[in-house]
């Protein structure tokens, strides 16, 4: 049985129109073995107008490659629990899919070619479709994202959607967070529009070296998501990024 070690952790603020209303924690887990798995793990908490609070756990299991083995979401909220989860046999590509609330227990299988990230509430998985495939520095390249509208019912299986990422330039962006400089490749993100008669709006995600994890993201709504620490653990060697 294979140990692991945690590499790296942090913590992201969530804010609307200047305001923050939520807050996550996250860390990477790596197996102390050759090629092995990888482990992002998050906890969202955000306080709802009752006062109570939604939390939102999440463990997304990868390959040595990054490719997605496991993947578990957990809500809560009062009395109204959910689990959902995602299990990716390697060999033939069939994805499980389980989703555990109000309405009982659901599971739906289905193969999935080629290589596909899987949506989850966390922010620290957001950009790791980028870390299975590299984004082409040309032109606009297109992720297969599977995707679920279940929160705490089951309404429907996970869909498969294309999101597009552009690389909008290939030198690094240099933000300020907690005034401290940070070096990030800007991103647009944006979903796959053909079919509309109006073009998507792009999300500019401001990406670190650092597992694809993001710095910020700024989004249409007046949300926006930003690190508050990061800190790589490695070699028993602790180095606080900010």
């Amino acid at each position: 049985m294979a140990f692991s070690e945690k590499i790296l952790e942090g913590k992201f603020l969530y804010f609307k129109n200047g305001n923050q209303y939520s807050e996550e924690f996250f860390s990477v887990e790596r197996e102390d073995k050759a090629n092995g798995n990888y482990t992002f793990s998050s906890e969202i908490l955000s306080r709802v107008t009752t006062g109570e609070f939604l939390k939102i756990y999440t463990d997304y299991e990868l390959t040595f490659n990054m490719d997605p083995l496991n993947v578990r979401v957990k809500r809560s909220l009062g009395k109204s629990k959910s689990t959902e989860r995602y299990f990716i046999d390697q060999k033939d590509k069939n994805v499980t899919y389980t989703f555990d609330g109000r309405n009982g227990y659901h599971d739906y299988e289905k193969i999935v070619n080629g290589k596909f990230h899987i949506a989850t509430p966390s922010f620290c998985t957001s950009a790791l479709m980028t870390l299975m495939r590299k984004i082409d520095p040309v032109q606009p390249t297109p992720y297969t994202i599977l995707t679920s509208q279940n929160f705490w019912e089951y309404h429907a299986p996970f869909q498969e959607n294309i999101i597009f990422i552009e690389l909008k330039s290939h030198e690094p962006e240099i933000i300020m967070i907690n005034n401290n400089e940070l070096s990030a490749t800007l991103c647009h993100f944006y979903k796959d529009d053909r079919d509309s008669k109006t073009p998507a709006t792009p999300t500019a995600f401001y990406i670190s070296k650092h597992f694809s994890i993001p710095y910020k993201a700024v989004f249409a709504d007046g949300i926006e998501v930003r690190v508050d620490t990061l800190k790589i653990l490695e070699a028993r060697e602790y180095k606080n990024m900010f």
